[in-house]
């Protein structure tokens, strides 16, 4: 893994950070190194599932449900993901990838990432994601009652939550 010093803090960010909850936002802040830079000087595409993919699992441990869902034998797994750029984030530049969960169906959890700098939002991006065992596909009511979460299903987050980010990358 080509991250790994940033795997090891984010372990030591999200064990001796914050809670949040399972509902609310999950914060992790890096800076762009010579190391995740492409051919026109500025963060690669390929850096974002990467940061994104840190961001998730900071997330999860922060609210809880990382233990929780691993001690159910549980694992992670994307099923899709999509990502929208809107500004370039450039070398040493510091921002922060955010996570949230927008909603769920009735087979997988839907993600949204903010990539942050200053106070601008560089780039989105909404991931499809589920959890397995060997046996297959965890039902979706039991990740909702491991996550520790007992409210209502946010139905029209998503697309409220999508549509006024969208906006936003238009402007």
């Amino acid at each position: 893994m080509n991250l790994v010093w940033r795997m090891i803090w984010m372990f030591i960010a999200a064990r001796f950070g914050a809670r949040c909850d399972i509902m609310g936002e999950g914060a992790l802040t890096f800076r762009c190194l010579p190391t995740d830079l492409d051919f026109n000087m500025h963060m690669t595409n390929s850096r974002y599932a990467s940061f994104g993919d840190l961001s998730r699992v900071n997330f999860m441990i922060r609210n809880g449900a990382w233990k929780r869902l691993r001690a159910a034998g549980l694992l992670p797994v994307l099923g899709s993901g999509t990502y929208r750029y809107r500004r370039a984030i450039a070398p040493f530049q510091k921002f922060t990838v955010t996570t949230s969960v927008l909603s769920w169906d009735d087979k997988w959890v839907y993600l949204l990432h903010k990539f942050i700098t200053k106070d601008d939002i560089a780039a989105i991006g909404v991931m499809k994601a589920a959890f397995v065992t060997k046996a297959g596909r965890a039902p979706i009511e039991q990740i909702v009652a491991l996550m520790g979460y007992t409210g209502p299903k946010p139905e029209s987050q998503i697309a409220k939550e999508v549509a006024d980010l969208d906006l936003v990358l238009k402007a």
